[in-house]
This record gives C-alpha cells, sequence and structure tokens, in this order.
C-alpha cells in the first residue's frame, strides 16, 4: 500500500509473473476459439463442397475427405493422450483416455490403408483397422469411472441400455440386414461387408449408453455428449453405407457417408479436445432418472415408427419379421422396466434411506397386519421399542457421519436378533422398533432382547474411535383380540423408558443398601478398609512390575464387601472423597516400603471424575512427601466418565503431570471415548478392556481390537497394559502382538498386602 506522496514500484519479478498468468489466460481462452474456428470452418468447407460438388468415382471423394478425416484422426489422438497426462483428472478417467487416444490411432491407420490399398472387396486392409476400432474404443468407454448402482437402479438401467440397444438394431435390421438377407444373390462377402460396420456401432452405442446413462465423472460429462453425437453420425453413414452394399443397384459409396463421417471424426477430436481442458471435479452426474427416463419411451417410439412405415410399404416377411420382433422386444423391456421402477418406488417409500429398514408407515403397516392375524389364530404379537443411549454424545464429539455409522451398525444387530418373519424398522432419530409376529410368551421376546445383548457385547470402530453401544429396551405384549397398534406401541414405548431411567439412575435403594450407605460414611476411620494390591507383570517373561491398587470393605456384619457393591454407592453420597483419599496414603506407603526394601515396582490407583474436581493434585503431593514415594512410580488411573471440556479436571491432570506423576485411561474403547482424550489430556498409559481381551482365540478378527489399541500406543508412544488376562493362551497372544505389560487371574488375583510381600521377597517368607 502506498501511503501519501509515495509511489509503490513493483518488482521485477512479481510484474514478470502477473504477466506470465495473464498470457496463460488469455492462451486458455483463445484455444478453443482458435480449434473450433479452423476445425468448423474445415468440416464447413469440405462437407459442403461433397454435398454441393460434382465428382466423378470414388477416387475424387477419397482426394477430398481422405485427408480431412485422417487430420482429424492423428488430432483426436493427439489431444486424447494429452487426456491421459493431465493431472487434474482421475487415474481411471487417464488411463480411459490412453485407450480412446490408441481407438483414434487406429481410425488414422484405417484412413492411411484405404488411401494406400483402395476399398476394393471386402474385407480390405482399411476395413480389419475400422472393424478393430469398435473394441479399442469400447475398452476405453467402459474404463471410465461411473457411479456405482445396485438392486432395483441396477436392473433399470440395463433395462435403459436395452431399449436403446434395440433401437438401434431395429434400425440396421430395417435398412442393412434385413434387405442383405433377403436380396439372396448378394454374395457372402457383400452381406458381411453390409452388416460389419453397423453391427459395430450397435456395440459401440452399447458402451456410450451405459455410460452416459449409469454416471460419469462431471469432467467427462461434456467429452461423453460428444463422443456419443460421434458414434450417431458413425452409425448414420456406415447404415447408409450397409444400405447401399445390400441393394447392388446403388452405388456403394456417395458423398454422404463422407459427410456424416468427416463430421463424426471431427466430433472424437473435439470430444479428445474438451477432455484435454477439463479437471476432475470428482462429482458424477448424469444417471438412471430424470432424463433417462424418457429413454425407453423414445426407443419404443422409434421403433413403432419404422414399423408403420414397413406397413406402409407391405413388405412380406422382410421387414415384417425383425421389425415385429423388434418391438415386441422393446413393449416387454419398457413393461418390465416400469415394474421395476414401481418396486423401487414403492421401497423408497416404505423405507428408512440411511438404515435400509422399513420405516414408521411400513412398520405401522406391519404391525397392523400383524394383529389382524393375532386374531385368527390366536397367538400374541409382541412389539419391542430400542433407544440408544448415548447416541447424542457420539454427535455431539464426532459428527453426524460418525452418529449415522452408528444407526447403521445398531440396524445390523437388530436384523441378526430377530427371524426373517419379523419387521425391523426405524422410527426416526436413534428409536427403532421390531414386529413380532406370532412370539407365543414373553420368553419368547426377552429372548430376541437377550440376544440383542449379546450382539452389543462387542465393540464397533467408527473411524478411530471404539465404541461400546448401549441401549435401552421396551416390549409390550398383546392382549387376547387386540387389535389398537397405537396402545402396543405406547406400552413398549412406556416401558422402554422405564428401562432407561433404569439404566441411568439404578434399581431404587432398598433397606439394606440405605444402611449400607449410612456405614460407608467413616468407614476408613474405624478401619474397616482394605487394600488389596494386583500385580501388574511383564510380558512374555511374567515378572512382577507394579501393582495395582483395590479397596475392599470388611463389614462388622455383612463380612468382605467387593468394590463393585459399594464403589458406586459411595460415589453417590459423596463418600468416595473419603475413601480415595485413604486408599491413596495407605498404597503409597506400602510401594515406598517396598521399593525401599529393593523391589522397583510401579502403583495405580484409580481416580474418579468426582475426586478430580479440584485439589486433588494437592493431596497427591502432600502424599508423596509424606510417603517418600517418587511421582514417577504413581500412576493415576482415570476413565473415559472424565469430562475433557472440564477445565478444573484438565488442570487437575496437567498438575499431576507436573508432579512427574503418570496417567493411565482405563477401559479405553469401551465407551465413546475418541483420539481428544489423547490428544488434550496428559495421558502416558492406555489399558486394553479385558472385554477386547477375552476374545482373543489366535484368529485375526478376535484380535482386531486389541491390535488396534496397541498400534495407536506405539504410534503416539504410550504404554499399553492389559487387563483381565485369564489363560495362557491370551498371555502368549498378546505377546505376539507386541504387548509388554499385562495383569488378570492367569497371573495374580488381587490380594492383601501380606500376601503379596511373601511373592516380592521369596526368600524372606521363606525364612520367616
Amino acid at each position: 500500500m502506498a501511503r501519501a506522496g509515495h509511489v509503490t514500484v513493483p518488482r521485477a519479478d512479481e510484474g514478470s509473473l502477473t504477466d506470465s498468468t495473464g498470457k496463460d489466460d488469455m492462451f486458455k481462452r483463445w484455444r478453443p476459439l482458435a480449434f473450433y474456428g479452423v476445425s468448423g470452418t474445415v468440416v464447413a468447407s469440405v462437407v459442403s463442397y461433397l454435398l454441393l460438388g460434382e465428382f466423378h468415382g470414388q477416387d475424387e471423394i477419397d482426394a477430398v475427405a481422405g485427408p480431412v478425416i485422417l487430420a482429424f484422426d492423428v488430432t483426436g489422438a493427439v489431444f486424447a493422450f494429452l487426456a491421459s497426462f493431465r493431472r487434474g483428472l482421475e487415474e481411471r478417467t487417464r488411463r480411459a483416455w490412453r485407450w480412446i487416444g490408441a481407438a483414434s490411432l487406429v481410425l488414422a491407420a484405417c484412413s492411411i490403408s484405404f488411401a494406400v490399398f483402395g476399398t476394393h472387396g471386402f474385407p480390405a486392409p482399411g476395413d480389419i483397422f475400422r472393424l478393430s476400432f469398435t473394441p479399442v474404443m469400447l475398452v476405453g468407454l467402459l474404463s471410465l469411472p461411473r457411479r456405482g448402482s445396485g438392486g432395483l437402479a441396477r436392473w433399470k438401467l440395463l433395462m435403459d441400455v436395452g431399449t436403446v440397444v434395440v433401437a438401434g438394431a431395429m434400425v440396421m435390421w430395417y435398412f442393412v440386414l434385413g434387405p442383405a438377407l433377403a436380396a439372396h444373390d448378394l454374395p457372402g462377402a457383400a452381406i458381411a461387408g453390409a452388416v460389419a460396420y453397423p453391427i459395430g456401432d450397435v456395440v459401440l452405442l452399447f458402451g456410450v449408453t451405459l455410460v452416459l446413462l449409469q454416471g460419469v465423472d462431471a469432467a467427462v460429462r461434456r467429452s461423453m455428449r460428444l463422443l456419443a453425437a460421434a458414434l450417431l453420425f458413425e452409425m448414420v453413414g456406415n447404415v447408409y453405407l450397409g444400405y447401399l452394399r445390400s441393394h447392388p443397384v446403388f452405388e456403394s459409396i456417395t458423398t454422404w457417408q463422407f459427410s456424416c463421417w468427416i463430421i463424426g471424426h471431427f466430433l472424437i477430436a473435439s470430444a479428445a479436445f474438451e477432455q484435454s481442458r477439463a479437471s476432475s471435479r470428482r462429482r458424477f452426474v448424469g444417471g438412471p432418472e430424470g432424463a433417462v427416463s424418457r429413454m425407453p419411451y423414445l426407443s419404443v417410439l422409434i421403433g413403432f415408427v419404422l414399423l408403420a412405415v414397413a406397413a406402409v410399404r407391405q413388405g412380406a416377411a422382410y421387414p415384417w419379421l425383425g421389425l415385429v420382433a423388434g418391438c415386441i422386444t422393446l413393449t416387454a423391456i419398457v413393461v418390465v422396466r416400469q415394474v421395476f421402477a414401481l418396486r423401487e418406488n414403492h421401497q423408497l417409500a416404505v423405507t428408512d434411506p440411511l438404515t435400509g429398514l422399513a420405516n414408521r408407515a411400513r412398520l405401522r403397516d406391519a404391525l397392523a397386519r400383524a394383529l389382524a392375524r393375532s386374531i385368527r389364530n390366536g397367538q400374541p404379537v409382541a412389539v419391542l421399542l430400542a433407544d440408544l443411549n448415548g447416541f447424542k454424545e457420539v454427535n455431539d464429539t464426532l459428527g453426524h457421519a460418525a452418529g449415522d455409522r452408528l444407526l447403521v451398525e445398531f440396524a445390523g444387530m437388530l436384523r441378526r436378533s430377530v427371524l426373517g418373519s419379523d419387521v425391523v424398522g426405524r422410527l426416526g432419530g436413534d428409536e427403532f422398533a421390531v414386529v413380532l409376529s406370532d412370539i407365543g410368551s414373553r420368553e419368547n421376546a426377552e429372548a430376541v432382547v437377550r440376544r440383542l445383548r449379546q450382539q452389543m457385547e462387542l465393540p464397533v470402530m467408527i473411524g478411530d474411535v471404539v465404541v461400546q453401544m448401549r441401549s435401552a429396551v421396551g416390549i409390550a405384549l398383546t392382549e387376547p383380540g387386540e387389535s389398537d397398534g397405537e396402545a402396543v406401541i405406547r406400552r413398549a414405548d412406556e416401558a422402554m423408558y422405564a428401562d432407561k431411567r433404569r439404566i441411568k439412575n439404578g434399581p431404587g435403594p432398598t433397606s439394606d443398601q440405605k444402611q449400607l450407605a449410612t456405614d460407608l460414611w467413616g468407614a476408613a476411620e474405624r478401619g474397616e478398609l482394605r487394600v488389596y494390591y494386583q500385580p501388574v507383570v511383564e510380558l512374555p517373561s511374567g515378572a512382577i512390575t507394579g501393582v495395582e491398587a483395590l479397596v475392599r470393605w470388611q463389614h462388622p456384619a455383612h463380612g468382605m464387601i467387593p468394590p463393585g457393591a459399594f464403589v458406586p454407592l459411595a460415589e453417590r453420597i459423596g463418600a468416595i472423597d473419603e475413601i480415595g483419599a485413604w486408599v491413596l496414603a495407605e498404597a503409597c506407603a506400602a510401594i515406598a516400603g517396598w521399593r525401599a526394601a529393593g523391589r522397583d515396582l510401579h502403583l495405580a490407583v484409580n481416580a474418579s471424575a468426582r475426586q478430580l474436581n479440584g485439589g486433588f493434585a494437592d493431596r497427591v503431593a502432600r502424599v508423596l512427601a509424606e510417603t517418600g514415594l517418587p511421582g514417577a512410580a504413581l500412576i493415576i488411573e482415570i476413565t473415559e466418565s472424565v469430562q475433557v471440556d472440564n477445565a478444573d479436571v484438565v488442570s487437575e491432570l496437567h498438575r499431576l503431570h507436573d508432579l512427574g506423576v503418570r496417567v493411565a485411561l482405563d477401559d479405553f474403547g469401551t465407551g465413546y471415548s475418541t483420539l481428544r482424550y489423547l490428544t488434550q489430556l496428559p495421558i502416558d498409559i492406555l489399558k486394553i478392556d479385558q472385554s477386547f481381551v477375552s476374545v482373543l482365540n489366535g484368529t485375526a478378527q478376535s484380535a482386531v481390537v486389541a491390535d488396534t489399541v496397541l498400534r495407536l500406543g506405539r504410534m503416539m508412544n504410550l504404554t499399553t497394559i492389559a487387563e483381565g488376562v485369564e489363560s495362557a493362551e491370551q498371555a502368549t497372544e498378546l505377546a505376539g502382538l507386541g504387548c509388554l505389560n499385562a495383569q488378570g487371574y492367569h497371573f495374580a488375583r488381587p490380594m492383601p498386602g501380606e500376601e503379596l510381600e511373601s511373592l516380592l521377597f521369596p526368600a524372606v517368607s521363606q525364612a520367616g
């Protein structure tokens, strides 16, 4: 920017760059004008001269048209090969244009052969090259990347292509094949020469129609339209040539064929020129809908027009036989296509587009029919409603694409859990329904739910995330003679929300649980809590390298209570802070003593999300100072319930890291964890959940999740520990996958400190 009184002078290199860019833009703008200006002038001049001039023999026509056709063939080959090297195009598109360039070279060889050897007698050398053009061009057309289609759409596409090909075959029959067969005095070579070119054109018509109707990359659309027009001109010229050859009283070559061929070869060169300028937009256009839907009717119209012309001429077997057969075939194809279209429209109207399940309308219809059958046979009907838990979290954290993938996976689980006669559908959002016909009893319906729960046991991979599905399920059975489907759905909906509340809040507290909650306060001060230790070993040696501290409650009245019975209760009533502080102090003191006795161990202590809400790092620092345990020997284990977006939690974890304390992410992959946990939190260790370890059976499929977590740990320079190892085979497979640390019942169960000392110091234990 220039200030007042100053002038900004551009640098020399800036000016040259601007000039170069401007020249390039000007060249790109003028290049099509130059190509079409010169080519169009040549085509218009030569075609006008051919149609209006007087010629004495085919040699004079060849002398005028031959060089022009050859020039366009060479030009088309050059531009096709230029397009095949254009980096902006997809690789498959470039490969296809190499084939099309080769086809143009074959046409050039055809022109040269006709000029050198002449056109007398079939097949002449030029005929061989011209017929070779068909398979080479067809390979090029079919090599183009096309939009995929399946199911009814594929059948509709084949019907559309069939109508076009049959219409082209009818034209060939009427003008070429029929007359050639009717003329019994024609030699076989003459008949072959009459029908060979039109048959090749029908084959290419199939190829270009398939490409255009199925849909191609947007960058290829203009070129394909030009190629289609070129092949139509070629077909008109060749059909006319075949018509003349099948009527010996006429000339075999006229200026009309050459005019069509010149225009056709010009359009092939234009298609290659347009492709050499285009870049791939990676957007497929075209397809069996829209304009395509009019194609069958246009083909039928052509067939019946030819039939009407033949009727006027009052022919015998020719041309009635071929035309009637063609029209019958066309009509049958169009009728079948309409049947497929109606079926497809019906499926679209009653199918959920994302999951492929029945939509709400089809579900209600299926339920009404099941209820009517139930009234007749007395067998009850059950409606199962399922709602995904945590679906909103997946949408919010991973995006809607991941949410859609989750819905598709859950839809597949529902399909696999029911019989083929049952109707599975999606009501909307993350809510699904199943109509279970002739279910017999509630126990049978609950068996379906158990199968669904089993399907949800294995987690699914969504991108880089391992997700464990959870669902609330409600069941409602019909009463004898019941016909109100809405009432059944309403009862199933109420049962589903009751299940959702049960999952969220847990069962209501009993009188014993209320008493346990009261007793839990002050349990540490009364000396009722115990610390148990489960060893963490090195693989494959099995040497103990650390321990995980686990709390137990020795209740004076109920005896030893496992943590699953009172830890959730402690979190609910707020006693977890007191219990967690006591476990941390006790375990750190014990590990510090064992380390002083010569065992270099690390200690892992669990911390809930509630404990990390403030002051936790200060408490850890005090315990480390009091016990003399170095921060590097302590591991704080957190679960995926930790709130990544909570600034206080993230701050506490970073403060722990500053103390040298390592942080482990426990049960990785069993919830809705993402890479955000590993990138936004100071994570050092990933613990592979026992659900992934328990499925190991020596196959690659069973090890896919464990192997993925191990690979992720290596890529992010994280330590990995496998939990829940219960057999030597699992330990061996984990070691083979590259896992270096593990814990589980195969090595040792959780044990009091006294028992662990006997393992850590066996010599001292034996002496004692």
